[in-house]
């Protein structure tokens, strides 16, 4: 038998799911950074734009201008909102996984050894220990702009 087409111990899944718990905690910590860099991005944009609301002799080019920059700064909260929710959801998904293993994993569960099959035919496409090839979600086209004095 080749290395590949060993099915993973116990051990190694226990690995594999801690792992995959820290990097789903971290992702989801820099999501929440993300998120608050955004907010504080659109709340100065915001601020920007009210200062020039009632102040005579702003121009109407310049009042676009600081539109175009809240509706940008808007778009990329959403985004960021967006990667925040994704993150917690496969946090969650991650935890459920890993506790739910360690759970039926001493008992001989068909839970568990599902788990480990899944794991074990994942390990052999990929070629060893590897991950499969990261896919990137689609570019999100256009948004609502919110309606700004």
């Amino acid at each position: 038998m080749s290395a590949a087409s060993t099915p993973p111990s116990v051990s190694d899944v226990r690995t594999d799911l801690a792992e995959a718990v820290g990097a789903s905690r971290t992702s989801r910590e820099e999501a929440e950074r993300a998120l608050r860099l955004a907010v504080a991005v659109r709340s100065r944009a915001a601020d920007a734009l009210e200062r020039t609301a009632r102040r005579a002799g702003v121009d109407e080019a310049e009042r676009a201008r600081l539109r175009g920059e809240y509706a940008a700064a808007a778009r990329a909260v959403a985004d960021r909102q967006a990667a925040l929710d994704t993150a917690h959801e496969f946090e969650r998904a991650a935890t459920v996984v890993a506790d739910a293993f360690e759970t039926e994993a001493s008992s001989a569960s068909p839970l568990a050894a599902a788990l480990l099959e899944l794991i074990g035919s994942q390990t052999a496409r990929t070629g060893g220990r590897g991950r499969p090839a990261r896919r990137t979600a689609p570019a999100r086209l256009g948004a609502t702009r919110p309606r700004t004095a």
